[in-house]
């Protein structure tokens, strides 16, 4: 398996429910933010009591690197700044909702006006509000104070490349999310800035074609293997909530498409339980760590663990 490190070759977001910047551009800012329309003029985009941004990215696809070849993409993001706001809205968690969507725009003319709309691909639990200890609370312009949450990597359930890029849609996850994130345009180290690992294996018999000039700026070649292995956990089928226990950690997935990230060691066998509610029947099982390989788990709801199988 081969592996490369994309940064953004575009990136910006737009905002809405502000009628006066919703025909204005972002692009070029030093911030992407993420965020929900219940915001507090405390903390947003450009200080307006009821705005919504999204953030837009795209990734341009080495011309040697075919779209059959890819294995997985993983979504990395620095968030040093996330919180809980807005008035009579109800704490639940910070989360992010990932779409993909057509590589039609441009970083220095998309504004909420002229944006291309996208296709769901999931809900990421960033930080659940158990965690925080304020659920169902409810506040005006910030409910909890500040959250560092640091380095994010997000597998990604699903992708689509059109005409050799992968264009994405970052939403906030709640309505009283908001967060933001470092452009490319920023002054910071790479690391803090949203990129892409893309895990891709040739097929056998076809020639790799040398990477085109221009393209190192773009791309870096990830040669270590990491240490630990990202597990996602998602609700592929179900219509109640779901509970999912792994050691300590307890998250509740609410709707098919939310997920959550544990990483562990590769190999390393681990016990999760999972149940609708408490006292109702549920799955217990264990599994192991692997890099390639899904377990399922539940009945006739089910969730999905990407990177573990089961283990007998």
């Amino acid at each position: 398996m081969q592996r490369v490190r994309l940064y953004p070759i575009e990136d910006a977001y737009v905002l809405g429910n502000v009628p006066n910047l919703a025909d204005s551009n972002f692009g070029k800012e030093q911030k992407l933010w993420i965020s929900s329309d219940s915001n507090a003029r405390y903390f947003s985009a450009k200080g307006y009591t009821h705005e919504t941004c999204w953030t837009y990215l795209k990734f341009k696809i080495p011309d040697n690197i075919k779209p059959e070849w890819i294995k997985s993409v993983k979504l990395h993001f620095f968030i040093p700044d996330a919180r809980f706001v807005g008035s009579t809205v109800q704490v639940t968690d910070l989360a992010i909702r990932i779409f993909y969507t057509t590589p039609n725009w441009s970083e220095t003319t998309i504004t909420w006006n002229n944006k291309p709309q996208g296709t769901f691909i999931q809900r990421v639990i960033l930080k659940s509000c158990q965690e925080t200890g304020i659920c169902g609370k409810t506040g005006w312009n910030q409910v909890g104070g500040s959250f560092n949450l640091g380095h994010v990597n997000i597998p990604l359930l699903y992708w689509e490349i059109y005409d050799g890029y992968l264009s994405l849609i970052i939403q906030p996850g709640a309505d009283n999310n908001a967060m933001w994130t470092y452009s490319r345009e920023s002054s910071v180290t790479n690391d803090l800035k949203p990129y892409i690992d893309i895990e891709y294996e040739p097929i056998e018999g076809e020639v790799v074609e040398p990477e085109l000039p221009g393209l190192e700026e773009l791309v870096e070649v990830v040669i270590p293997e990491p240490e630990t292995v990202d597990l996602l956990f998602t609700l592929t089928r179900g219509l109640r909530r779901i509970t999912v226990k792994v050691g300590e950690t307890e998250k509740e997935l609410q709707y098919v498409g939310d997920s959550f990230i544990l990483s562990y060691p590769l190999n390393t066998t681990f016990e999760v339980v999972a149940y609708p509610k408490a006292g109702l029947f549920g799955f217990r099982a264990t599994l192991r760590v692997s890099g390639d390989k899904q377990a399922v788990i539940g009945f006739p709801w089910r969730v999905a663990i990407r990177n573990a199988e089961l283990y007998v």
